[in-house]
C-alpha cells in the first residue's frame, strides 16, 4: 500500500501517469462528466497500449434513459446546457479527446444521479503492461485540478483483495441498467469544438464560407431545443430559398396552435439576417 498526498509529492505523476504508461486498461470511477472528461484526454492516454473507461454522473433522470432515443435526447440537452462552446479555448485538448473518444480508445458512461443516490466515490484501477493490476482510492477527481492543482489524497493498492473490490465496484456502475454511452450528438460536437472559429462580422463569414449552419449551431433554438420538426424545416428551407431569388420573399405562417410557429420565425429570420440584401416578411397571425 502507498500513500499520496499533494503536499509530499505530484499526484499526477506519482500516480496516473506512472500507471498509465504502456497499461492494457484503465478504470475509472469519477465524477460528473460535464467537467471531468474535457479534463482527462491527455497524453498519459497516449502511453496506453489499451482502453480508458469512465463512469460518471450526470444530471440525467432515470426516466431519460429507459430508451435510446429518449436518453440521447436528454444527454444531447445536458451537454448544451453545460454550454461547452463557452469554455476557455484549448482546441488541442478538445481534438485529442475527440480522437479518444471516436477511437474507442475512451470510452465514457453516464449513470443518472437518481438512480441510487450521487455517484460521489472517487477510484480506479490500472491493469499495467505486465498484466498486474493496482487500485486506488482517494479524494482526486478525474480532472487537471484534481491531479495537479488541488490537494488531494490517494491511496494506492495493489493486494489482490483490493484490486477486485474497487473493480467489482467499478463494474457494478458500468453495468448498471441505467448508465448510458456519451451519444454521437455529443461526440460529434466536441469535435465540432475542437474546430470551433470565432468571426467577427458577417461580411467576414460571408467571405470565408458563408456556410450558414456554422452560424446556426450555437443558436439558441438549435442548442436549447431536440431540434426542429420536419414541417419546420421544410419552412425554414422554403423561406430561405426564396429570399435568395430575385424578388425576395413574402409569407404567412399560419400553422395551428402549437406546431412551432416561434422557432420557425426565429431560424428564418437568423438566417435571413445573415443574408440582409433582399426584402423579406413573414407574417405570424397570434390566432387562427
Amino acid at each position: 500500500m502507498r500513500r499520496y498526498s499533494s503536499l509530499h509529492g505530484e499526484l499526477f505523476s506519482d500516480v496516473l501517469a506512472k500507471n498509465l504508461i504502456g497499461a492494457k486498461s484503465y478504470d475509472r470511477i469519477a465524477g460528473y462528466f460535464s467537467s471531468s472528461i474535457l479534463e482527462i484526454a491527455g497524453e498519459a492516454i497516449e502511453k496506453m497500449d489499451g482502453k480508458v473507461r469512465i463512469i460518471c454522473n450526470s444530471d440525467l433522470d432515470v426516466e431519460d434513459v429507459k430508451t435510446a432515443k429518449l436518453a440521447t435526447e436528454a444527454l444531447s440537452k445536458e451537454w448544451c446546457d453545460f454550454k461547452p462552446e463557452e469554455l476557455p479555448p484549448n482546441k488541442a485538448r478538445f481534438q485529442r479527446l475527440y480522437d479518444f473518444l471516436k477511437s474507442g480508445k475512451l470510452e465514457v458512461k453516464v449513470l443518472p444521479n437518481n438512480a441510487f443516490g450521487l455517484e460521489h466515490g472517487k477510484a480506479g484501477v490500472f491493469t499495467l503492461a505486465d498484466g498486474s493490476k493496482t487500485s486506488f482510492l482517494g479524494s482526486v477527481n478525474e480532472s487537471y485540478n484534481g491531479w495537479k492543482i488541488n490537494y488531494e489524497l490517494v491511496w494506492e493498492d495493489n493486494s489482490p483483495e483490493t484490486v477486485k473490490w474497487v473493480q467489482e465496484e467499478f463494474d457494478a456502475l458500468w453495468n448498471n441498467q441505467y448508465a448510458v454511452n456519451l451519444c454521437d450528438f455529443v461526440i460529434e460536437d466536441i469535435g465540432r469544438i475542437s474546430r470551433r472559429t470565432v468571426i467577427p462580422g458577417v461580411e467576414k463569414w460571408r467571405s470565408n464560407t458563408g456556410n450558414a449552419s456554422a452560424v446556426t449551431i450555437e443558436s439558441v433554438i438549435s442548442r436549447n431545443g431536440y431540434g426542429l420538426w420536419e414541417h419546420q424545416k421544410y419552412f425554414i428551407d422554403r423561406v430561405f430559398k426564396e429570399h435568395k431569388k430575385a424578388y425576395g420573399a413574402r409569407y404567412i405562417l399560419a400553422d395551428e396552435v402549437g406546431l412551432g410557429k416561434t422557432a420557425q420565425l426565429a431560424m428564418s429570420a437568423e438566417l435571413i439576417a445573415l443574408y440582409g440584401d433582399k426584402p423579406v416578411l413573414i407574417i405570424v397571425p397570434k390566432t387562427l
